[in-house]
């Protein structure tokens, strides 16, 4: 784990919340000068999680009456970059890509409403429009006038729908693994994981082993990542952080029919680059067709040996094709 900045103390920006659920027993440190390090832990009785370097970048704001937490990188003075999440992720999945973009770029990585350490919704909206509304919340209290989006899966649809409702506001949309419509079959598997996922663990170990069966993909860093910032112990066990409610939202929000969806992604005027698993499918090899002749000014790129969750599939290629996108 890479350690934090000699002589920060890390309470500066970490505001862990429990959120509706229990407290979360925390022991606070301080980095020592010269690297000494008294680790900043979080005690889930089943085991101690440090506070990790992806912690040392996060910070709080208010958007639409939430609070909202977000992880930055890079100098004030660069283009801005917003990365936006999938359905059941946050914000710390991005960070290797925000290392890499942070030497050229301003980047923010948000945890949408209702996950990790962003407040849940008041009314429990987790519709596409209450993200984009939320989303244009942070442009305003960041200062921003446009900047670059860079969405995966649902957070690809999120980043698409603000580019079509406010195209003065993006400079340039990097969509991941997710298009106006699924391949055959893709909503039914997508249901059917959601269903069998279970509601929380008996142990770390278990998540763990949950987590590395679901995406046997991704390095144990990401692993790692992807749990300290999903979960808290709960009624002695370890249960995720976002709110239950995401999933029941689902078959009370009303979906755009095909044709919307179509009719928003090829609206887009922003410079636009899908960015699509070779191993996924999730989007067709004619839906990406359609969507690189359709819209104003888009390109795609398949990422090989990766699946839904490219960039922690091959982040090294995922880089490369984004990296060169943004220096056109």
């Amino acid at each position: 784990m890479t350690s934090l900045a000699a002589g920060r103390n890390v309470t500066d920006h970490i505001d862990i919340k429990g959120h509706h659920s229990c407290g979360i027993l925390l022991s606070h440190g301080q980095v020592g000068q010269g690297g000494g390090q008294k680790a900043k832990v979080l005690q889930m009785g089943f085991g101690t999680l440090t506070i990790s370097e992806v912690d040392s970048h996060r910070h709080s704001v208010t958007t639409n009456g939430l609070t909202y937490s977000y992880l930055e990188y890079g100098s004030p003075g660069d283009p801005p970059v917003i990365l936006l999440h999938g359905i059941w992720s946050t914000g710390a999945v991005w960070h290797d890509v925000a290392i890499a973009l942070a030497d050229t770029h301003h980047v923010r990585a948000v945890d949408f409403r209702g996950r990790s350490q962003t407040e849940w919704a008041h009314d429990g909206d987790y519709s596409t429009k209450a993200y984009v509304a939320d989303v244009i919340g942070l442009y305003e209290a960041w200062g921003l006038e446009k900047a670059t989006l860079i969405g995966h899966s649902m957070g690809g649809g999120v980043a698409t729908a603000l580019a079509a409702a406010h195209p003065e506001r993006v400079d340039a949309l990097v969509v991941i693994d997710a298009g106006p419509v699924m391949r055959a079959g893709s909503a039914v598997e997508f249901e059917r994981q959601l269903a069998s996922l279970s509601q929380d663990f008996p142990s770390m170990a278990a998540a763990r082993a949950w987590q590395r069966l679901a995406l046997p993909g991704i390095s144990n860093d990401a692993v790692e990542r992807r749990l300290d910032a999903r979960l808290v112990e709960r009624n002695g066990r370890v249960a995720w952080r976002e709110d239950p409610r995401i999933r029941t939202s689902r078959d009370s929000t009303p979906r755009p029919s095909e044709d919307e969806m179509w009719t928003r992604f090829l609206s887009v005027k922003a410079p636009t680059l899908f960015v699509l698993g070779g191993n996924s499918r999730l989007v067709t090899d004619e839906a990406e067709k359609r969507l690189v002749t359709g819209m104003a000014d888009a390109r795609s790129v398949r990422i090989a040996n990766a699946g839904h969750n490219v960039f922690e599939d091959n982040h090294d290629d995922t880089m490369t094709a984004i990296q060169g996108f943004l220096a056109r």
